[in-house]
């Protein structure tokens, strides 16, 4: 039966994974080589500073000495880890790309459209050639086209275009501004200061793990407020902001405001100064519940097996908390540009965990796995069973004539 031993254990294992820094991030410059310069929505995300490190830990972990001493935890690990590897396969021999190794990094660009469906392009670097288009379009039964030096293949009316550039960059999105960035007179559009792109740049060139920057066209703005309706904290936001990004990194997270007005530059000030103190409240908290509970945890020694199983790993759990937890002395700055109407915060730790703390995850997970390891209370209520029908008489048989 997994169990809150069983619990502690895998957590115990899972050392080591999170995020990673990237030395080789993207720039701003790769990234929005093949970038919208209208658009209302950009997000990035690096992937090579979440998964290889924690893929490989992940494959390692049904050998590690613990999981191996618990049948039931080898048995659940490994379900998990062969799921994941079946998933990687199929989508290795379907389109040929290893999800696993072949992405570094992807950029979105969304443009918002009044009464349809949005415009969208995605630029994804990595490990691509042309003969992933192939196997997509055979797989789709899609039409392939070759649009310049690179190739393209339409998958339906409804459905987004697929295309592999020349540089072997994977274009995904609207069909005609895929077919436009696979043009040989393609060129990337600038992001000066100021821009809206040049914010995004901004953004990239400080090295998230994930960014959004949202520089809304008065077209959105009109399309999200007549969406949202009434006025609200919401409308009035996406009325009178310039820009808004929020990036999480490997030691930490930072947004950036910039209002069109000071007594909105205020609220978000002050809105900003509130959210890093419930930061650092999220990291205290987990500790502080956790010293109580296993505080009082030894009045019900000896009333369950799995609660005197958890009083003689009380040190583990305390290790757990640490683990997981900060104690929410993580760095912070807010630097507020009145001249500007601009608004910086970044809350900086050794981890992301120091600053986001998972230990807040902790409670619904011992939950989870209580209920689950509780024995099923069966109904004693006996239902009546009907009386076993007597079998029908067989007829009697003729004598045989002599």
């Amino acid at each position: 039966m997994f169990g809150f031993i069983e619990l502690i254990t895998l957590l115990l294992s899972l050392q080591g994974f999170g995020v990673q820094a990237n030395p080789k991030a993207p720039t701003a410059d790769q990234s929005l080589q093949y970038a919208m310069a209208d658009a209302d929505v950009v997000v990035q995300f690096d992937a090579q500073t979440v998964i290889p490190n924690n893929y490989k830990l992940l494959a390692a972990l049904p050998n590690k000495p613990e999981i191996k001493a618990s049948p039931e935890l080898t048995q659940m690990v490994r379900q998990v880890v062969n799921q994941i590897e079946g998933a990687r396969g199929m989508a290795k021999g379907a389109t040929g790309i290893d999800l696993a190794t072949d992405i570094n990094d992807a950029t979105m660009f969304l443009q918002i459209v009044p009464q349809r469906d949005p415009n969208f392009v995605a630029a994804v670097h990595g490990k691509f050639s042309t003969a992933v288009v192939d196997k997509i379009g055979k797989m789709t039964k899609g039409n392939v086209t070759k649009v310049g030096a690179g190739m393209m293949v339409e998958m339906g009316p409804d459905a987004p275009a697929l295309a592999v550039t020349k540089d072997g960059v994977m274009l995904v999105g609207t069909s005609n501004l895929v077919k436009d960035r696979l043009a040989d007179k393609w060129v990337a559009p600038a992001h000066g200061p100021g821009t809206n792109l040049g914010y995004v740049a901004e953004v990239i060139n400080a090295h998230p793990v994930y960014a959004i920057v949202a520089t809304l066209s008065p077209a959105a703005r009109k399309e999200i407020i007549q969406k949202v309706g009434g006025k609200n904290f919401l409308t009035d936001v996406v009325q009178r902001h310039k820009l808004f990004a929020f990036s999480i990194y490997a030691d930490g997270i930072g947004w950036t405001w910039i209002d069109n007005n000071k007594a909105g530059l205020d609220a978000m000030e002050m809105m900003s100064q509130g959210g890093l103190e419930l930061l650092k409240a999220a990291q205290i908290a987990p500790r502080a519940f956790a010293k109580i509970a296993l505080g009082g945890l030894d009045s019900y020694k000896g009333t369950d097996k799995q609660i005197d199983q958890l009083i003689a790993r009380k040190a583990d759990v305390l290790k757990l908390v640490d683990l997981y937890t900060g104690d929410g002395n993580f760095k912070t700055t807010v630097n507020k540009d009145v001249a500007k109407l601009r608004l910086d915060v970044r809350a900086t730790g050794k981890s992301l965990s120091e600053v986001i703390s998972a230990g807040l995850l902790l409670p619904g997970i011992g939950a989870a796995v209580f209920m689950r390891s509780r024995p099923v209370k069966q109904d004693t209520m006996v239902m009546p069973v009907p009386a076993e029908a007597p079998p029908a008489r067989q007829p009697a048989l003729a004598p045989k004539k002599k």
